[in-house]
């Protein structure tokens, strides 16, 4: 429950205790303006509510009221108000229990004050456990069953399309004819439509050259997975749509994930780099192109935190996870991203390549390598989210592929001569 008064710094507040609470907590936010609703709420849905922030720029004199938004210290009431005021509040609520304090003025500072620092030392005691706590170190079913408990209600997290799914699980299953994947498709005639139009890209100009392609014909020469994996490329660009209210930038979104698959097919395929293993199509076209989902999320239900990133970013020149990181990781996109493929049920190691694209720990595996260098050197070659964006090469990719970054010069020169103009012109006939 978030008690909100209007006013600049209480929308600021409420958004980002919103964000933190979707992503980092699972829970939904229920919001209301009036302190004494607010109360008679937090009483009648008992249990439902796990935590109330009253967000006020006035003292709440009544302390009764504080023991209603607390149900008696039953669950964490966070008090948030100027710092002239918190003296006199710390007064009133003296003796209740399960009750902290936040001054808007160190908020969002890098101190134990923070707003950020407050809250989860105050759920960690109530028994709110953080959803990003060894996420890396859990099996991954019983990360399924905590994502699929604690996100089941909450709306800023985007399901993926019923087809998508559907699809990967026959692209999936060894046992699928070429008559399964063609009956699934023909249901929605628009991704067929774009197959048709997908077909004549470059790309794909090893198939051969022919007047008119059937869906059969396109489905036996390049094989189900990736024609499953097209599809549900051209299916996820348009089908996520985002809110009137966001500036995120949907074009540049799609040109830099579409890159990162076309740009991870050219370096396995051609061999460009060496992964060391066996990679599945559809494992490395779907991961990279969702590897950056988390940002799309929160560019669509968080666009003002977005922009901060962002805005950050061209100032400082660090890359958006450095940024991340520097303003408190209160909803990374790495993880946002994770939870996201963990809650569609897209498989564990599509799941972690999404997640760890950047926090690279020991021993990568040749998929998330070959996401990591596809990722980077999209960004080199001017596919970034921001244009002026550069890549970052991780040493234990590079060490893992038993190469220096001066060894790039070569791949980004051959990548730099079509990839550009490829990417675009699949966007445009995808969109």
């Amino acid at each position: 429950m978030i008690i909100q008064q209007d006013g600049k710094p209480q929308q600021v507040l409420a958004k980002f205790l919103n964000l933190m609470l979707n992503y980092q907590f699972g829970l939904s936010v229920l919001a209301n303006q009036e302190l004494n609703k607010a109360a008679m709420q937090v009483l009648t849905k008992g249990q439902h509510i796990r935590c109330t922030f009253a967000i006020q720029n006035q003292v709440i004199d009544h302390r009764q009221t504080g023991e209603a938004l607390s149900r008696r210290g039953a669950i964490p009431l966070f008090m948030v108000l100027p710092q002239k005021m918190l003296e006199r509040q710390h007064q009133v609520c003296d003796g209740l229990n399960n009750v902290y304090f936040c001054a808007w003025e160190t908020a969002f500072t890098h101190t134990e004050a923070a707003l950020q620092q407050t809250v989860a030392g105050a759920m960690d005691e109530s028994g709110i456990g953080n959803l990003f706590d060894d996420i890396d170190n859990i099996p991954y079913a019983e990360l399924q069953q905590r994502v699929e408990q604690r996100l089941r209600n909450l709306n800023t997290l985007p399901t993926l399309p019923e087809i998508v799914m559907r699809i990967m699980r026959l692209v999936n299953d060894p046992k699928t004819t070429t008559d399964q994947l063609e009956q699934l498709l023909c249901r929605d005639p628009s991704i067929v439509m774009k197959l048709l139009q997908v077909i004549k890209s470059p790309i794909f100009m090893a198939v051969g050259r022919k007047a008119s392609w059937t869906l059969t014909d396109i489905i036996v020469r390049l094989g189900l997975k990736k024609v499953g994996a097209i599809a549900q490329q051209i299916k996820m660009i348009n089908s996520l749509v985002k809110p009137e209210e966001s500036e995120f930038d949907m074009r540049r979104f799609w040109e830099h994930s579409v890159g990162c698959a076309i740009v991870a097919d050219r370096l396995y395929v051609k061999k460009m780099l060496q992964f060391g293993g066996t990679i599945e199509f559809n494992d490395y076209w779907i991961g990279a192109l969702l590897h950056d989902i988390g940002k799309l999320v929160l560019g669509f239900f968080f666009w003002d935190w977005f922009d901060r990133v962002a805005s950050q970013m061209e100032n400082a020149g660090y890359q958006f996870r450095k940024v991340e990181a520097q303003l408190g990781d209160v909803a990374n996109h790495e993880r946002v991203g994770q939870l996201l493929m963990v809650n569609a049920d897209m498989g564990e190691s599509l799941a972690s390549a999404v997640g760890n694209h950047h926090s690279i720990g020991e021993g990568p595996s040749p998929l998330v390598c070959l996401i990591h260098m596809a990722d980077n050197l999209c960004k080199d070659l001017g596919l970034g989210y921001m244009e002026e964006e550069k890549g970052l090469y991780d040493e234990r990719v590079l060490e893992a592929l038993g190469i220096q970054e001066s060894d790039l010069d070569a791949v980004r020169e051959t990548l730099a001569e079509d990839a550009v103009e490829e990417v675009r012109n699949m966007v445009d006939q995808c969109l």
